[in-house]
């Protein structure tokens, strides 16, 4: 029986033309769950995944998760509240910047989204998980607050967050 299988996938990769040990997956794709999906529709996941981490400039997108209720379309996104290959942890304005780009990112180009939670965490050691919160920044935006302050252009990035009152920082965030 495993040599129908196996003869089944020879067959398969010889009739594909070139073989890859990986699959490619284009922003569209949802045929191929990737590490960062993380809910219930991986089609629109990977299109959000890869809007938001080309997005940042230091593309440090984690994990995003979309789940729908009803038709009612909730994202988050988890991010890396550390300099990628770095030991430096971004300040409260860098995280800030951060969040504002995929709030913005995502309310602007997935129009189906209503609310979205985005949160930033660091590595932290399995032996001082007890002792430290690895969740450093988080803030939950809702659509119809968005839409009355996406166009405002006289606010910081922080002021922004603030403006749908649910952020939080962690004390031990650089300031």
């Amino acid at each position: 029986m495993w040599r129908a299988g196996l003869a089944a996938i020879v067959f398969s990769l010889a009739t594909a033309g070139v073989a890859s040990a990986e699959p490619r997956v284009s922003p569209g794709d949802g045929a191929v769950v990737q590490p960062w999906v993380e809910g219930v529709d991986p089609v629109l996941e990977n299109r959000l995944f890869y809007a938001t981490y080309g997005a940042l400039q230091t593309h440090n997108v984690l994990k995003v998760y979309v789940f729908s209720a009803d038709g009612y379309e909730t994202a988050g996104i988890r991010f890396s509240g550390r300099v990628p290959h770095a030991q430096r942890d971004l300040t409260v304005e860098e995280l800030s910047r951060e969040a504002v780009i995929l709030v913005r990112t995502t309310f602007d180009d997935f129009p189906q989204v209503q609310q979205l939670d985005v949160w930033a965490t660091i590595p932290i050691a399995p032996s001082e998980q007890t002792s430290e919160e690895s969740t450093v920044f988080s803030v939950s935006a809702l659509r119809s607050v968005y839409d009355h302050v996406s166009v405002r252009t006289d606010v910081t990035d922080l002021g922004f967050l603030n403006a749908f009152g649910r952020v939080w920082i962690a004390p031990q965030v650089p300031r």
